[in-house]
């Protein structure tokens, strides 16, 4: 019987292996900026290169378990798409065998948990006393730790169980028995590997025979999948399709094991492999590859079907057309322009998050009256928020468009305009720093002081131009006037032009190479065009009609 101590030692080491979970996915999503994603997508693009990745990178880690938490992490961190990750996950059931064929060869076997304790040490040193990408890759390294140490305390727990077993009590079971027995031992000692080796262990001494032991392989395999499921149950939708993947590959591949058991086994005597331990590893991947093979031309089908599941209740990102008739005008007209101000707001917050580190927040207020930012946005990556920007901006146009059906005054009906062409122009704004980002994330790599001082003379220029935006009111009642806007149009040309002689003069003194002045002078047009539009989005917000177009008639402004 297990102690009061092991048990609380089992739940020590769930508590731990999740807690790593967590910070392992966080850690990803900070650290995997575009060459991860890039590699990523290079190579798992399509269902037999994913497949070849979770294969040799199962076969070289030796655990699919561990595998399978890097895939969980990498979809929940949006890094890897469903489809991609399935072939992980079907060549990692595939990897693992490969321990198998070395215990029967050479009998050996890498203990994986013997590392968790310097992956720890250098990665928490890395964390607490370095900085960048550098200290995220530490927290990678002590996430890595913590979770194998995890695993090591749930095992440990039941380690008992494991020294006193008498292999002979195996003999004689029927087959369902074996791969029972196969399920529960690779679920609590969470690895299909050490199951393989007690199961060679009992076939080398001749305690067990062929076909009993492959029913424990098979078992094993299905045992396996509790990993994924337990690091899968804080995790988001994409991580319960990935473990439910994981469990439909694994019970499908067994149940086809199981029934042709006795075919498949003659199989491998048919190859020439008459050694029971090299038969036992042969059915062992067997089967596994079978499974790739039945699901290899149903990848995209399958993950269609998994995203159909673990559906969360619909949530809107809209604030008041979620909550507003169409059918009554007034009360639609005045949904809409509270929208139009929610998202500018957000898209101003977003907006300055493009540089690492944000922005800091000047003192002042938001030029259109916003519900404050709470935590939860806080806590969202770059991404996400734009994502989330893009689906606020779709959940208005619907509404606009169900209340056009309805008849307006010709005033409702300008008023609505103005305020999609705000939108337009707000989320035009969050597009262009959207798509220098990444040009700002290769500034702050730059070993040439030249081109990363670009980057702080960018940086103090958006930093001056959102302290004016947030000095546009000075108090609650207060709306920005036609000569606020005028004056930062001016300023915001001036900022650019300044800019742009700067990269002239260094390409006349032959200091940037091609690729960095295009990137520069990219750079420094997408951030007049991100700022021309959100305070043309201002514009339609908070002027009357005539000052607008007024507005857009001076020189060297196009709306």
């Amino acid at each position: 019987m297990i102690s009061q101590l092991d048990i609380w030692q089992f739940i020590g080491g769930i508590g731990l292996f999740l807690f790593a979970m967590a910070q392992l996915e966080a850690a990803l999503r900070e650290f995997a900026g575009r060459p991860l994603k890039a590699f990523l997508r290079r190579h798992t693009d399509n269902a037999f290169k994913s497949i070849a990745i979770g294969t040799v990178s199962t076969a070289i880690v030796q655990s699919s378990s561990l595998v399978g938490l890097m895939v969980l992490a990498f979809v929940g961190a949006s890094i890897m798409s469903l489809t991609n990750a399935l072939g992980v996950i079907f060549g990692a059931n595939l990897g693992t065998t490969l321990t198998g064929w070395a215990v029967a060869t050479v009998g050996f076997k890498l203990d994986l948990e013997s590392v968790s304790l310097p992956l720890i040490g250098i990665g928490s040193l890395a964390l607490v006393g370095l900085r960048g990408r550098v200290s995220e890759f530490g927290r990678i390294l002590a996430a890595l730790g913590f979770l194998l140490m995890g695993i090591s305390l749930m095992k440990e727990s039941v380690a008992a169980a494991g020294e006193v077993f008498d292999i002979a009590s195996l003999a004689g079971l029927s087959g369902w028995q074996y791969l029972l027995f196969g399920v529960a031992f690779a679920a609590v000692v969470q690895s299909s590997s050490a199951t393989m080796m007690l199961t060679l262990t009992g076939l080398h001494t001749g305690v067990i025979e062929l076909p009993a032991a492959a029913a424990i392989a098979i078992g094993a395999d299905l045992g396996t999948t509790s990993t994924v499921l337990i690091g899968s149950l804080q995790g988001g939708a994409g991580k319960k399709r990935v473990a439910l993947a994981h469990v439909v590959f694994n019970v499908t591949t067994a149940l086809i094991a199981f029934v042709l058991l006795a075919p498949l086994l003659g199989v491998v005597r048919s190859i020439g492999i008459d050694d029971p331990l090299f038969s036992l590893v042969a059915f062992h991947s067997l089967f596994n590859f079978i499974g790739i093979v039945i699901f290899l031309p149903i990848m995209r089908p399958f993950a269609r079907f998994l995203e159909r599941r673990f559906r969360v209740a619909v949530q809107h990102e809209s604030l008041f057309v979620s909550e507003t008739t169409a059918t009554v005008s007034d009360a639609a007209i005045e949904a809409i322009t509270a929208e139009t101000a929610h998202i500018i707001g957000r898209v101003i917050r977003q907006n300055m998050r493009v540089f690492t580190p944000a922005l800091p927040t000047p003192p002042g207020k938001l030029p259109t009256e916003v519900p404050p930012q709470s935590v939860e946005e806080a806590d969202r990556s770059y991404d996400e928020l734009y994502r989330r920007n893009k689906v606020l901006e779709g959940e208005i146009l619907r509404f606009a468009l169900r209340v056009q059906t309805q008849p307006l005054e010709p005033e409702q009906s300008e008023r609505m305009n103005r305020m999609l062409a705000a939108i337009r122009h707000a989320v035009d704004s969050a597009k262009s720093l959207r798509d220098v980002r990444h040009n700002l994330e290769e500034f702050a790599d730059s070993p040439k002081s030249d081109v990363s001082s670009y980057l702080d003379h960018f940086r103090s220029v958006m930093t001056e131009f959102y302290s004016e935006i947030y000095r546009l009111r000075t108090d609650v009642d207060s709306q920005p006037v036609f000569q606020d806007f005028a004056y930062l149009l001016k300023r915001i040309h001036g900022w650019h032009d300044q800019i742009h002689h700067e990269i002239y003069s260094d390409i006349h003194r032959g200091q940037l190479v091609d690729s960095e002045i295009s990137s520069l002078l990219n750079v420094n047009r997408e951030f007049l065009n991100s700022s021309t539009a959100l305070v043309f989005a201002l514009r339609e917000f908070s002027l009357e009609e005539g000052e607008a177009v007024v507005l857009d008639q001076l020189p060297g402004v196009a709306s």
